[in-house]
């Protein structure tokens, strides 16, 4: 992948197909990164995939030529070797050619739920783990240099983990040194809807609404320039002792005595305020609270929740966290939010947003951007890209020197490992008699492979890699390359206590195999082999 992504690039500088005037306006680097690319062997690289020289060619002239252009991935370069420079090389397809910050082309996008931010790993502001010494990415830390960090740091290592609706031990590399690594803690704490298998491992299980009984929405609104948002209504009354998530870290925090159980005056406030006051005299008595009371400030939301919240409509307490968020969002973007069709000043704007939101089942239009707007989503104080990242071209001139397989004797085929299928999702917990196709999640095989080695669909096989063993049922695929296996993701779950269903693919993936800047699993790329089931 990264070498034909490098051969596409270094043909356009090769033959100028480049946007000069964009590079010149909006970034900075272009001279270096040419150079570097202008050092490619790009007859070697592309006989490293199977795609004509003349196709690759005229892919190159066709998009760097188009009037519009824009590129988009997936986990396939993403979980690959080289993940970090393929995230590069992409990013420069779309920059050389000016295909950014148009209609129809790449953009950035304002963020409604600031979830996601800039982190420079150069920056030693931020804190880096114990034994990996790794520095967060967009503010978090990747997941599978966790096992290490519990088992591996020494006093100071990680001594409890709280998990919430995620399932670790299967959805993460390396199962084993997962399941190794939660048995140590000192406390083991999940917030799930059912008892999943790290769940079965935990010191407390704590049973929250499941995502029909609860206020709900997701933060992945990423669009541009129109921005969408949808708070979703819970559809039936909550059955059973549980408790919404919300509900479950504010009881937390008054039971460990970090924040009060109540707060009189904010509540008093919060009964009285609507959109009318723009909920002004609430946060301004908020505000004063935090400030004599410093070490609230990490738990405003759960206050928020606590005072704010029991004075919304139909029990929507959870979703009072978003007010002062919409407040945040439309005084930054006030422009875009009017755009969209708001109306009110800067005061006031950001709570008319979000009652329409409250109001709305079907979801909003939250802020309608000019294209203009991208370059102000920019982090640099210039607002200009820089093309020119030394460590990425660094990885770009080992190219040359490096393998482009790990296929060995002892492990002849690649897999992908956790394959996005039509009726799959990435976390699965329902009846497995529900599924009917492909119940089993089969392994893909290209047919030739499949009479070579003697199977045929139905089939069953014993999946092997360096980090383990699992069983697998064949399915005979066209689609599937020659030398290459696939199986999908979110099987192997134990329902109701049962045998695992489906392949547990992490049982075969290592913590190990991951890209050394990001850590980044090689899940699309695991040297794996193919065992006949002993009778």
């Amino acid at each position: 992948m990264q070498q034909s992504l490098s051969a596409m690039i270094a043909i356009m500088l090769s033959e100028n197909l480049y946007d000069a005037e964009f590079i010149q306006q909006h970034t900075h680097g272009f001279e270096e990164v040419k150079q570097a690319f202008l050092r490619i062997p790009i007859e070697q690289y592309i006989q490293k995939v199977d795609v004509p020289a003349e196709l690759i060619y005229q892919i190159v002239r066709d998009f760097s030529q188009a009037k519009r252009g824009c590129v988009r991935i997936d986990l396939g370069i993403q979980h690959t070797l080289n993940t970090t420079l393929n995230s590069y090389l992409e990013k420069l397809l779309y920059l050389l050619t000016g295909h950014f910050g148009k209609q129809g082309t790449n953009n950035l996008h304002t963020m409604f739920v600031p979830i996601l931010g800039d982190t420079d790993e150069r920056n030693l502001k931020y804190r880096r783990t114990v034994y990996h010494k790794m520095f967060p990415i967009s503010g978090f830390f990747p997941p599978n240099i966790l096992p290490d960090e519990i088992l591996k740091a020494g006093e100071q290592r990680v001594r409890a983990v709280f998990v919430d609706s995620c399932k670790p031990l299967l959805t993460y590399p390396d199962a084993d040194a997962y399941e190794q690594a939660f048995k140590s803690l000192d406390l083991l704490v999940v917030v799930d809807v059912a008892m999943t298998e790290t769940a079965r491992l935990a010191h407390y299980v704590l049973p929250a609404h499941n995502q029909f009984e609860k206020w709900e929405f997701t933060g992945f609104n990423l669009e541009f320039p129109k921005n969408g948002f949808h708070l979703r209504h819970p559809l039936f009354k909550a059955q059973g002792d549980t408790l919404p998530e919300a509900e479950i870290y504010t009881r937390l925090l008054e039971t460990m005595q970090v924040i009060p159980k109540q707060f009189p005056i904010l509540s008093k406030i919060a009964a009285k305020d609507s959109v009318k006051t723009a909920y002004l005299p609430y946060f301004t008595a908020l505000g004063l609270n935090l400030a004599k009371n410093k070490k609230l400030i990490p738990f405003a939301a759960s206050i928020v929740y606590r005072t704010l919240g029991k004075s919304l409509p139909n029990d929507a307490a959870a979703a009072a966290l978003l007010l002062p968020i919409r407040m945040q969002y439309a005084a930054k973007h006030y422009k875009a939010v009017k755009q969209a069709g708001y109306q009110g000043n800067r005061l006031n704007l950001g709570a008319k947003l979000f009652q329409n939101i409250l109001k709305q089942r079907s979801g909003v239009v939250l802020s309608q951007h000019d294209y203009a707007d991208v370059w102000s989503l920019v982090a640099y104080k210039d607002q200009k890209i820089r093309l020119a990242i030394p460590e990425m071209l660094t990885e770009l001139a080992r190219l040359e020197w490096q393998s482009n397989t790990t296929i060995t004797d002892d492990f002849p085929f690649i897999l992908f490992a956790g394959e996005r299928r039509s009726y799959n999702a990435n976390q699965i917990y329902r009846d497995p008699a529900w599924r009917k196709v492909d119940a089993e999640g089969r392994l893909r095989m290209n047919p030739e492979d499949a009479l070579n080695f003697g199977v045929e669909t139905g089939h069953a096989l014993q999946c092997i890699s360096e980090g383990g063993q699992i069983s697998v049922v064949v399915e005979i695929d066209e689609g599937m390359r020659k030398g290459v296996v696939s199986l999908p993701h979110s099987y192997g779950l134990r329902y109701q206590g049962g045998e695992p269903i489906g392949p547990q693919i992490n049982r075969l993936t290592s913590l190990q195999h991951c890209d050394p800047f990001s850590k980044t699993p090689y899940h699309k790329y695991v040297p794996v082999r193919l065992e006949r089931i002993a009778i």
